[in-house]
């Protein structure tokens, strides 16, 4: 009936919706190299004491950690977003990503919305490992 909403056209929204929300990503992924370029230069280059080469380490090391988490969340905001243009066509999505190698079976025939929350869960480790590159920088700025 003309007028009333569709599972397929409230999918492809609910797509749409997850890509805008995991492109935010883009935001802690910046911060995240602004701080990880922050802690090599004043932990390794101004400050070579120990504790700050440890520091800077730990602090690097979360940074790589954050930047393949980034990689993934904005790979999922494209895909999620060619996912709402083509209504949601999940089992050719899933043909394509098993072809390539990219998903396991087990993982194919996921509902849309559980695709969401694992999209959301990655996004949500990419904060949290930003949130400990800045406690582990705070840290050893009021230890040191």
């Amino acid at each position: 009936m003309d007028g009333e909403p569709s599972a397929a056209n409230d999918d492809a929204w609910s797509a749409t919706v997850a890509a805008a929300v995991l492109r935010r990503g883009s935001l802690v992924h910046t911060a995240s190299l602004i701080l990880t370029g922050a802690a090599l230069f004043f932990g390794a280059a101004t400050r070579p004491e120990m504790v700050w080469l440890i520091a800077a380490s730990l602090v690097v090391v979360l940074g790589v950690v954050e930047f393949w988490l980034a990689a993934r969340v904005a790979l999922d905001a494209d895909l999620f977003d060619t996912l709402a243009a083509r209504q949601t066509d999940l089992a050719g999505f899933d043909r394509a990503m098993r072809r390539l190698g990219l998903m396991p079976s087990a993982k194919a025939g996921r509902p849309l919305d559980a695709r969401i929350r694992g999209a959301f869960r990655l996004l949500t480790l990419q904060a949290l490992i930003f949130g400990l590159q800045l406690v582990v920088l705070v840290v050893f700025v009021l230890w040191a």
